[in-house]
């Protein structure tokens, strides 16, 4: 289910890499993973007109959508991560499956503010690097 896939933001009093105080980005409505690789044309004069491609380079990407609640501190740090060009170190915990850990880099940022509806801001995070992969890992926010 989608509303157990939590996306956390590595950011608090104490906050390393080694001993993490995952925050959780709130006002989250979606958390969207994705694994792309580019595409290396390897088609030869014998693929009798088919063409032939290899994987390339990988890359990962989340795509968020949150509603803006001014009082969530991780709203904040991630405007200020973006604003100073910093990469952010992001969890994508799934209970009980495949959570993902990786530094991102802030590719895309905007808010959106209907007149009837929840001011919005979408994110998209760009990986640097494979991110680690860890398996039934325990809810973060215990």
């Amino acid at each position: 289910m989608g509303r157990e896939v939590i996306a956390c933001l590595n950011y608090g009093e104490g906050a390393t890499y080694e001993e993490p105080v995952w925050s959780i980005m709130g006002g989250q409505r979606t958390a969207d993973f994705n694994n792309s690789a580019d595409s290396i044309d390897t088609s030869d004069k014998n693929s009798n007109g088919y063409g032939d491609s290899e994987p390339g380079m990988k890359t990962t990407e989340i795509s968020m959508e949150l509603i803006i609640k001014p009082s969530d501190p991780t709203i904040a740090q991630l405007y200020d991560a973006y604003n100073n060009n910093e990469a952010v170190d992001i969890l994508r915990w799934v209970k009980g499956g495949r959570s993902t850990r990786n530094w991102y880099s802030i590719t895309e940022m905007s808010e959106s503010a209907a007149y009837d509806d929840a001011s919005i801001l979408t994110l998209t995070l760009s990986g640097k690097g494979e991110p680690i992969v860890i398996e039934d890992m325990a809810d973060p926010r215990e």
